[in-house]
């Protein structure tokens, strides 16, 4: 999230694993995890004995769509089966899109 809100910008370092462990107080291998993943869909790039930094294009990895729009038609399948309304799903879509625009 904080990449593509531009807080950290492209070519920019990540905090370390193990401040970012500390920090949030959450274990080191959920960290190197989480790290692990973003460099395999191509969001950050390591760099030996330097550290992790936020790729050229985070923002418009195509991996990173592909995947966001996947867990959406799951999302959309379930509440569909639920009875949520065509006219329910636009309302939450607009509701959505108008808040980011607040925040932009």
């Amino acid at each position: 999230m904080l990449i593509n809100t531009g807080i950290y910008k492209p070519n920019e370092q990540l905090p370390s694993i193990r401040s970012l462990s500390n920090e949030l107080n959450i274990n080191v291998n959920t960290i190197k995890r989480a790290f692990a993943d973003l460099e395999k869909d191509g969001v950050t790039y390591s760099a030996q004995g330097r550290g992790i930094f936020v790729s050229e294009n985070p923002i418009g990895n195509s991996k990173i769509v592909a995947g966001a729009i996947e867990d959406i038609r799951i999302a959309l399948t379930s509440g569909k089966a639920k009875g949520v309304t065509r006219e329910d799903l636009q309302s939450l879509i607009e509701e959505i899109y108008r808040a980011g625009e607040k925040n932009d």
